[in-house]
């Protein structure tokens, strides 16, 4: 059998052939474009290198700041031990490190959740030293700062036992409110209703408004039926007054 010849493609055609144009014409664009893609390309590797720095420091600020909050959370539970045992100059020096760590965490990453939760931790146990002047602002910018809610709520109690401590007039109004506001934006049977509840009641104790305070304690029992002896004297000091 006669083999066939393949015929080959003139010039004409060899121009013509769609495949040999597409070929040709990407190499004119390489080579007319060969800068800019060559910056462009350079651009997006500086890019994905950037982005990958900036994760790497996002994990390790973000790891950084939980290290600061577990270890300032260690040393107050370690000052509340010693305090409740009897060591009272350790249990100091070891809420006063604890504070110092808690400050410096959030200082150093306001950002991060655990460092926000260090500035809660610092404001707890400066009410535990009585330093209402101090907790007092600084819990005002922490809330202004707007943290999720969870943290907002928790320092609005820790702000209402600070303005309650402090007892001037306005700030056990001012106290008052912050009581309200946890309980309108928290579960109606939660811990910190609880608190707030029985924020309500010994602010109503100091008024002798001996209706609302038996109105709040009975909310707070219905949530925690408490039974120290705390809650026991406000509850016969209720009965006495005919609440």
């Amino acid at each position: 059998m006669a083999h066939k010849t393949r015929k080959r493609l003139t010039k004409t055609e060899l121009k013509k052939d769609p495949v040999n144009e597409f070929l040709m014409g990407t190499m004119t664009f390489l080579k007319e474009h060969l800068t800019m893609i060559a910056a462009t390309l350079g651009a997006l590797v500086i890019v994905i290198l950037i982005v990958q720095s900036f994760s790497e420091s996002a994990s390790r600020q973000s790891n950084e700041a939980t290290a600061g909050y577990y270890l300032a959370g260690q040393l107050y539970q370690l000052g509340m031990s010693s305090f409740q045992s009897g060591q009272y100059e350790t249990a100091l020096g070891q809420l006063q490190t604890a504070m110092t760590v808690a400050q410096n965490n959030y200082r150093a990453y306001p950002g991060r959740q655990d460092g926000r939760r260090s500035a809660l931790l610092d404001a707890k146990i400066g009410i535990i030293f009585g330093l209402e002047d101090q907790v007092i602002p600084q819990l005002g910018d922490f809330i202004a700062s707007r943290p999720d809610e969870a943290l907002t709520n928790t320092a609005r109690l820790y702000m209402a036992t600070a303005l309650e401590n402090r007892g001037g007039t306005n700030d056990l109004i001012n106290a008052r409110d912050a009581y309200d506001e946890i309980l309108a934006s928290v579960d109606p049977g939660s811990q910190l209703a609880w608190q707030a509840y029985t924020g309500l009641a010994r602010l109503a104790f100091e008024t002798d408004d001996f209706e609302n305070a038996r109105r709040n304690l009975d909310s707070a029992l219905a949530i925690f039926p408490d039974t120290t002896e705390f809650m026991e004297y406000q509850l016969a000091r209720l009965d006495y007054a005919g609440f």
